[in-house]
């Protein structure tokens, strides 16, 4: 009985999601079906391997899977967070902003 590669089966996985999800990117406005479908299959691998889709690859709406052709994206200075609504569905995703870390120098 063969034993499973699991580190390697998770690379490759993470792979094919960034190019799935290149894809949808490419071809969100010539054919919104089918980016549709880039980003379900690519969905569906990170679920099947456990895998999180990577933060800066989030470009779709979590709720209708749609990548974010038509939206609105406002930033909130006060309450420090962004906050993306899907004009086809009417999902609002908010993302908190995090202040940059101050490196203190030690005292002498």
């Amino acid at each position: 009985m063969l034993k499973r590669e699991k580190k390697l089966e998770k690379k490759i996985a993470l792979r094919r999601i960034k190019i799935l999800l290149d894809k949808a990117h490419e071809v969100k406005f010539e054919d919104y079906e089918l980016a549709r479908r880039y980003v379900e299959l690519a969905r569906r691998i990170a679920m099947k391997y456990r895998l999180r889709i990577p933060r800066e690859e989030r470009l779709f709406c979590k709720k209708c899977l749609y990548p974010y052709r038509y939206d609105r994206i406002r930033v909130r200075v006060a309450k420090s967070r962004v906050i993306i609504t899907c004009l086809n569905c009417g999902f609002v995703r908010r993302i908190p902003i995090r202040p940059a870390r101050v490196i203190k120098k030690p005292e002498k």
